[in-house]
C-alpha cells in the first residue's frame, strides 16, 4: 500500500495538484498575516467595506457565464485531436464572447456606482460612500481584464501548465495584500486601495496572456489574432458554458440557503454556533478545488479516447482527496472542543464543537463528491449536474427546515451532511453508469476494427 501511495504522489498528475494547491493556499496564509495590519490602519468600518470589495472583485469571475470552463473543455479536445486552428478559434471566440458580455456588466458597474455604494454596501458615512462609488467605477473599467485573466488561465489548464499558473499567481497573490497594507500606512482611502488592486489585476491579465501565448506557441506558430471568430464554435461554447453557468449560480444558493433557514428558525442568538464552525471547516475545500482543477482537463482528454486511463486518474483523485482529508477530519473531531475553547472561549465550544465535528465529516464527503461532478462535466453532459442540483435543492428545502425546527442547529448540520451523502450516492451512481457506457462503446469500436 505504501509503495502504491508513493508511486501516486511521484507522478505528474499529483505534482500538478500540488502546484494547484499552492496557488490556492498561498493567498490564505498571506491574508491571515496582513489583514490585522490593514484593519488597524484604515479602521474597522472601512476594513469591513474593503473585504466586501475584495470579495466582489474575486466573485466577478462568475460573469464569465461558464465560458471559461467551456474554453478549457474544447481547447483540450481540439488540442488532443491535433486540430490547432480550431483550438485557436475556440480561444479567440471564447475571449470575444466573454469580453462582449463583460463590457455590458462593466457599464452597469460604472453608471450604477452611486446606487451600488448606497444600497449594496449600505454605507451611511458620506466620505466612505464616495470612496466606494469611485471604487465601483474603477472595478467597472478593469473588469474586462479581470475576466480575461481567468480565460487565459483556463487555456493554460487545458495545456496542463499548473506549475506556471501557480508560479505566475504567487507574486500577485502576495501583492493583493501587500499593496493595500502599504497604502494603509499613508492613506485610508478605499478608492486608492481599490485602484491599486485593479491595476494589479490588469497587469496580471497581461502577464497571463504572455504565458498562455507561450504555451500555445509550443505546438503551433499560428497567431491567435489571425484565426476567425466562428458561429459554430460560439454555439458550442455557449451551449456547454450555459449549463456550467447555471451550475455556478446554483452552487452559492446551495451554499447559503441553510443559513437563511437556520437564522429564521433558531434565531440570531445561536446562529454563530452554526456559521462559525462552517466558515472554518469550509477552508479545507481548497484541497478538492486543487485536485478537480487538474482532473478536469485530464478527463476531457481521456474519457472518449482511453476511458480506462480516465478512470485510473479518477480513482487516484478520489484516493488523494481521501488520504489528505481523513487525518485532519478525525483529529479535528477529537480536538474540536479544545480548539474552539482556545480560539474563542469555552462557552462557545460547549455549544459548537458537535457542529464543528459534523461539518468536518461533511466536508470529507463533499470532497469525494466533486470528482464525480467533474467527470460528468468532462463527459460533455453538464446538464445532468444541473438537474441533480435542482432536485437536491428541492429536497433540501423540505427536510432542512423540518430538522432545524425539531433539532435546532444540530438538526441543520445533520441535514447538511445528509445532502452531502445523497449527492455522493447519486453522482457516483451516474458517474459509474457513464463510465460503463463509454467502456462498452470503446470495446465495441475495438471489436469492429
Amino acid at each position: 500500500m505504501r509503495k502504491y501511495i508513493d508511486r501516486l504522489f511521484s507522478n505528474g498528475f499529483f505534482r500538478n495538484i500540488s502546484w494547484n494547491f499552492l496557488g490556492f493556499f498561498l493567498p490564505v496564509v498571506v491574508a491571515m498575516v496582513m489583514i490585522p495590519v490593514v484593519m488597524k490602519h484604515i479602521g474597522l468600518e472601512r476594513f469591513g467595506v474593503l473585504t466586501l470589495i475584495i470579495v466582489l472583485i474575486g466573485s466577478l469571475t462568475l460573469f464569465d457565464f461558464g465560458v471559461t470552463r467551456s474554453i478549457t473543455h474544447f481547447v483540450t479536445k481540439y488540442k488532443e485531436d491535433g486540430q490547432y486552428i480550431e483550438m485557436l478559434t475556440v480561444i479567440k471566440t471564447g475571449w470575444v464572447i466573454i469580453t462582449a458580455a463583460i463590457l455590458v456588466i462593466s457599464a452597469l458597474f460604472y453608471f450604477s456606482r452611486d446606487w451600488i455604494s448606497w444600497h449594496f454596501f449600505n454605507v451611511s458615512n458620506q466620505e466612505i460612500r464616495n470612496e466606494v462609488a469611485g471604487s465601483m467605477a474603477v472595478i467597472g473599467l478593469c473588469l474586462p481584464f479581470v475576466i480575461a485573466q481567468t480565460t487565459f488561465v483556463g487555456v493554460m489548464e487545458a495545456f496542463g501548465a499548473f506549475k506556471k499558473i501557480s508560479i505566475g499567481k504567487a507574486p500577485f497573490s502576495i501583492l493583493m495584500y501587500l499593496i493595500p497594507m502599504g497604502i494603509s500606512f499613508y492613506s485610508s482611502s478605499l478608492f486608492l486601495i481599490t485602484l491599486s488592486l485593479c491595476l494589479l489585476r490588469t497587469v496580471m491579465a497581461v502577464v497571463f496572456f504572455i504565458m498562455m501565448r507561450s504555451e500555445v506557441n509550443k505546438i503551433t506558430r499560428v497567431s491567435l489574432f489571425s484565426v476567425p471568430v466562428t458561429k459554430s464554435i460560439a454555439g458550442e461554447l455557449v451551449k456547454y458554458g450555459g449549463w456550467i453557468s447555471i451550475s455556478n449560480i446554483m452552487a452559492p444558493i446551495m451554499l447559503y440557503i441553510d443559513r437563511f433557514f437556520v437564522a429564521t428558525i433558531v434565531g440570531a442568538g445561536v446562529f454563530a454556533y452554526y456559521t462559525t464552525p462552517y466558515e472554518v471547516v469550509s477552508r479545507v475545500a481548497i484541497v478538492t478545488v486543487s485536485v478537480c482543477g487538474v482532473l478536469f482537463p485530464v478527463l476531457v482528454s481521456k474519457i472518449h479516447r482511453d476511458v480506462r486511463a480516465a478512470n485510473s486518474h479518477f480513482n487516484k483523485a478520489m484516493l488523494g482527496i481521501f488520504l489528505v482529508l481523513i487525518g485532519p477530519t478525525i483529529i479535528g473531531a477529537f480536538i474540536s472542543h479544545w480548539f474552539l475553547s482556545i480560539w474563542i472561549n469555552p462557552n462557545f465550544a460547549d455549544h459548537a464543537w458537535v457542529i464543528f465535528s459534523l461539518f468536518l465529516f461533511g466536508y470529507l464527503v463533499h470532497g469525494l463528491v466533486q470528482p464525480a461532478f467533474i467527470w460528468i462535466q468532462a463527459c460533455g453532459k453538464p446538464w445532468i449536474n444541473v438537474a441533480c442540483q435542482i432536485v437536491d435543492l428541492v429536497l433540501y428545502v423540505i427536510y432542512l427546515p423540518w430538522m432545524t425546527h425539531h433539532y435546532g442547529i444540530f438538526g441543520a448540520a445533520v441535514a447538511w451532511n445528509i445532502r452531502m451523502a445523497l449527492s455522493l450516492v447519486v453522482l457516483h451512481t451516474i458517474r459509474l453508469s457513464l463510465y460503463r457506457r463509454e467502456l462498452s462503446r470503446s470495446e465495441t469500436l475495438s471489436l469492429a476494427s
